[in-house]
């Protein structure tokens, strides 16, 4: 059983959002997506996707795009993004994918998920102090986001606390941009020895001012569907 991640799906099977508005590397996504997922995706294996799933509104515009993902094969686990407005509390969600049949899909948020020998945890995060969008309402929902993934990485830690396995994490901003400089949210991954970061929401030019590798024991990696060519990436 092998663990993947994909983030910012951007899927719009319902709704007129042609991805490749962004440019040809967009053209034909969801066909490329569908084709990857199934030649490297087996039914035992789990794919992490940490938001921008949908570009519903709704969850009834959401439909067709989480019903595509329920038929793609192995177990999900997802995460909120900037984009999934259609995502309303996790109780209505779950209830919404039960009424629809939707089995293959969970939800990530303040909980933790164990995968063989992997503790997955993680939130949404948020823009960083020193994003030039920044402005002091941020606050408190960069706060907010900082609680939560405290709150789910104590719970991925009592699930390893019989095991020995790695602690995974699945963000969708990206929690760190200069690898020379600390941030809130590598401090917290760091106090809880994090193995593997994943994380998304940077698409295009942006590509080129990510942070990927090891840094103070933790790896990050970005997963935005575009710059892993939309295949999941095996971690």
């Amino acid at each position: 059983m092998s663990l993947f991640a994909m983030a910012d799906l951007h899927l719009s099977l319902s709704t007129n959002k042609p991805m490749d508005v962004f440019g040809d590397s967009w053209r034909d996504h969801e066909k490329r997506i569908n084709e990857a997922w199934r030649a490297m995706v087996k039914e035992t294996d789990t794919v992490l996707v940490p938001g921008d799933i949908s570009w519903g509104m709704t969850m009834e515009e959401a439909l067709m795009d989480l019903q595509f993902l329920d038929s793609l094969p192995g177990k999900k686990i997802l995460s909120k993004g900037n984009h999934d407005y259609w995502w309303g509390t996790n109780g209505r969600v779950e209830d919404f994918l039960q009424t629809h049949g939707l089995t293959t899909m969970s939800l990530l948020k303040n909980n933790a998920f164990l995968v063989d020998d992997t503790a997955v945890c993680g939130t949404r995060g948020w823009i960083l102090p020193d994003n030039t969008e920044w402005k002091t309402s941020d606050r408190t929902v960069y706060e907010r986001e900082l609680g939560r993934l405290e709150r789910s990485l104590i719970c991925g830690t009592e699930l390893l606390s019989s095991i020995d396995g790695r602690l995974v994490v699945m963000l969708h901003y990206p929690p760190i941009t200069d690898p020379n400089r600390d941030t809130d949210f590598s401090l917290l991954l760091e106090k809880y020895h994090v193995d593997v970061c994943v994380y998304g929401h940077i698409h295009g030019r942006g590509h080129k001012k990510a942070f990927e590798g090891v840094r103070n024991g933790t790896e990050y990696r970005l997963i935005s569907a575009d710059y892993i060519s939309f295949k999941p990436l095996r971690l």
